[in-house]
């Protein structure tokens, strides 16, 4: 099955005139980019379903959070995906982001007599001699701007890395979570210290604060907690930092370098920027703007042509009524 075909528009026919060795490694890439977004979506589902059983303790709330938290995620780590897919062969790549080098040529030529045979024969041309000149990679150099789009993108990804990182955690860790507020749960009274000490001018925040704990993490005989016994998630997941302290920063490293590996794919393997892909996109983008660019110009002649040809006419015929 092939996933990039449905995922990154992955179109055969840009592979009609390549090596088919190339194209079938370039359809494994592909395939496997698309796995691992796939893997990502799907985690983010999880994610979603897991704050939804511990905030609203519903299937239904938490299906919902889970599917609006994997669109959000595929939405995003697809255009970070595209965002990074620029072609490495510098030349095209200028070429097709500003084409009137090549239209310049064209400008003042006759061209009502160029037939779609005509058009589309010279478009072919002009692919092939820009195929053939483009042989090995050329990629674009360093500008500033790179730190500034790469920074958004990164930062964009390890927050999404975040609150599903989060989620996974307290489902990897919901025994010790659990204990923790059972604990929690039956601790009945504040610690002596404090009910001893008459001068003690914040105990009433801290009852409050106790009281407001315990009706979180008090089952409801009617409603049973469904994974994590508490309905906050702001408990839960500081319960989840104290019980597993520094291992948290390592899952989260983890959960990042996960997030982060399709990016860092895609921007460093030459699989991607160097592959025959995006090249041939290349190229079919600028034989797309030139073909249109010699129809558009042969139908201007057109138009000018009957204007003269009009504007002489009328001309000639008020003279003679005159």
């Amino acid at each position: 099955m092939n996933l990039g075909k449905y995922l990154f528009g992955f179109r055969e026919e840009y592979f009609d005139e390549v090596d088919p060795e190339i194209r079938t490694r370039q359809f494994r890439v592909y395939n496997l980019l698309a796995l691992m977004l796939l893997v990502l979506v799907g985690l983010s589902f999880c994610a979603g379903l897991i704050y939804g059983l511990i905030i609203f303790n519903s299937w239904g709330h938490a299906i919902t959070i889970g599917l609006f938290l994997a669109g959000i995620s595929f939405i995003l780590l697809l255009l970070v995906l595209f965002l990074n897919m620029t072609t490495n062969y510098r030349s095209l790549y200028e070429k097709m982001t500003y084409m009137e080098s090549e239209f310049k040529p064209y400008y003042g030529q006759d061209l009502k007599d160029l037939s779609d045979e005509m058009a589309h024969q010279m478009v072919q041309e002009k692919k092939n001699l820009l195929r053939e000149t483009n042989l090995s990679p050329d990629p674009n150099q360093f500008h500033f701007s790179n730190i500034v789009t790469s920074s958004i993108k990164v930062i964009l990804i390890l927050i999404l890395s975040i609150v599903v990182g989060n989620a996974l955690e307290l489902f990897m860790f919901r025994q010790r979570v659990n204990e923790s507020l059972n604990r929690i749960e039956h601790a009945h009274q504040l610690s002596p210290e404090y009910q001893n000490d008459s001068t003690n001018v914040i105990e009433p925040e801290l009852s409050s604060l106790a009281s407001w704990t315990k009706s979180m993490v008090q089952e409801d005989p009617n409603d049973p907690f469904k994974l994590i016994h508490s309905r906050s998630f702001i408990l839960s997941f500081d319960v989840l930092a104290r019980s597993i302290g520094n291992w948290k920063i390592t899952f989260d490293v983890l959960f990042a370098l996960l997030f982060l590996t399709p990016i860092l794919i895609v921007k460093k393997s030459k699989e991607y920027a160097g592959g025959t892909y995006l090249k041939e996109v290349a190229l079919a983008d600028i034989s797309t703007s030139f073909l249109f660019f010699l129809l558009s110009q042969r139908k201007i002649q057109h138009i000018k042509d009957k204007i003269e040809r009009e504007y002489d006419y009328e001309k000639a015929f008020k003279a003679k009524s005159k």
